[in-house]
């Protein structure tokens, strides 16, 4: 996302990298995990072709 960020000059204030590409759990399975180490499963938010053109003509990130 960064090349694409400077390639065509759009502000990333505004992008959460998160949202889109939240943290995987790994090898290890939550079953077999600490309590304190369970990681929730959090779906991904749709990253669209649309939403990088849309951004790339206002030149900055403009989706939540």
């Amino acid at each position: 996302m960064n090349d694409f960020f400077k390639r065509f000059n759009v502000g990333s204030r505004q992008f959460e990298f998160l949202l889109y590409w939240p943290y995987e759990k790994g090898l290890l399975p939550n079953f077999l995990r600490p309590l304190s180490q369970k990681v929730p499963y959090i779906s991904p938010k749709l990253l669209t072709t649309r939403m990088l053109v849309e951004s790339a003509k206002a030149g900055r990130w403009i989706f939540k």
